[in-house]
């Protein structure tokens, strides 16, 4: 299955507003994502991954919703800081 994964960060933008085929980390808004970009550059990489997978520690996965655009669908948040 095709996902899309953000760093913890940057899924707290406006990522839901777009879909995987127009999705650009630069374009994300709100939350934290503008801090991400600025001090580490953000993250985000479309990937193939199992049903039963789960993102590394510190990313969040989007898949394509019924609406054609990006739902929360698994997390793995560090609260180690």
């Amino acid at each position: 299955m095709r996902v899309l994964e953000v760093d913890q960060w940057t899924s707290t933008g406006n990522v839901e507003e777009h879909t995987m085929e127009d999705f650009d980390i630069n374009g994300v808004e709100g939350g934290d994502a503008k801090a991400a970009r600025e001090i580490f550059g953000g993250h985000a990489k479309i990937l193939e991954v199992h049903e039963e997978s789960r993102p590394r520690c510190g990313y969040v996965w989007f898949i394509t919703g019924e609406d054609g655009k990006l739902k929360f669908w698994k997390g793995s948040y560090d609260s180690s800081d």
